[in-house]
């Protein structure tokens, strides 16, 4: 009898001896990364290291396994996988030699990881952008546009001739010669004009109101001409002007 158990709603199950299983039967899900920069950034994130200082040592030897895992899983890898492998490899070696003391003059020597982390840089805002335009609303996914089909028609044309189309074309002209523009000009009144006319018709010694001094056709320049001729007669002593009440009429009486 074989060791292999299962459970099933909490019941014990030994499979059966004669039970076979082939090897590609089974397959187990595993992260999916589009490259070995993909690897690289997920395995950084998930160690929480610093891309700028990242541990060689300790990330080549987690790619490794994972390259392991995938060969032990019978999973194809590309090349690319392969490559990077032997580039930290590369790059871990080179970290290991000793640097040779070539005094305080000598130029400072380019950190092996530096074109690796360059490539990282790069590839994590690539990801970012894509990401970004993948949340943005997609016409055919997210959004459509308005769209209207309309059925095809034939303009029907109208039904004139020559002749009729010349008649109203006479009409039209006959009647611009109709419509003629009038220029309106504003009657200038003068003030002299104005004192010499009050002066002649307001009555000796009567109360008259200033409202029936005022002539409609002349507008609020009349309005105005005729308030400033009262204005000088009260100066020259001829009228004289009372008011019972604030904003009450005026009423003139000639006094000379």
């Amino acid at each position: 009898m074989s060791d292999a158990v299962a459970r099933i709603n909490d019941e014990t199950l030994q499979a059966p001896e004669d039970l076979y299983i082939p090897p590609r039967a089974l397959r187990v899900m595993l992260e999916r990364f589009e490259g070995p920069l993909d690897l690289l950034l997920w395995l950084i994130r998930k160690n929480r290291f610093d891309i700028l200082d990242i541990p060689i040592a300790d990330i080549a030897r987690q790619y490794d396994r994972y390259i392991e895992l995938m060969q032990a899983l019978d999973i194809e890898l590309a090349a690319e996988y392969l490559f990077m492998a032997a580039w930290l490899a590369e790059i871990k070696s080179r970290m290991l030699l000793p640097k040779p003391d070539l005094g305080e003059l000598a130029p400072a020597e380019e950190d092996p990881r530096a074109e690796l982390m360059q490539r990282l840089l790069q590839y994590e805002g690539y990801r970012q952008a894509a990401q970004w335009l993948d949340s943005l609303n997609r016409t055919g996914r997210d959004i459509w546009p308005a769209q209207a089909w309309l059925e095809a028609f034939e303009a029907q044309k109208p039904d004139l001739t020559l002749s009729a189309l010349l008649s109203a074309l006479g009409q039209v002209a006959l009647r611009q010669q109709w419509y003629q523009a009038h220029k309106l000009a504003v009657e200038n009144i003068e003030l002299d004009d104005k004192l010499h006319l009050l002066k002649r018709t307001l009555p000796l010694q009567q109360p008259v109101a200033f409202e029936t001094l005022l002539d409609p056709q002349e507008g609020r320049l009349g309005v105005v001409v005729t308030f400033m001729a009262l204005l000088e007669l009260a100066r020259q002593k001829v009228i004289q002007v009372q008011q019972d009440s604030p904003f009450s009429s005026l009423t003139l009486v000639r006094i000379a």
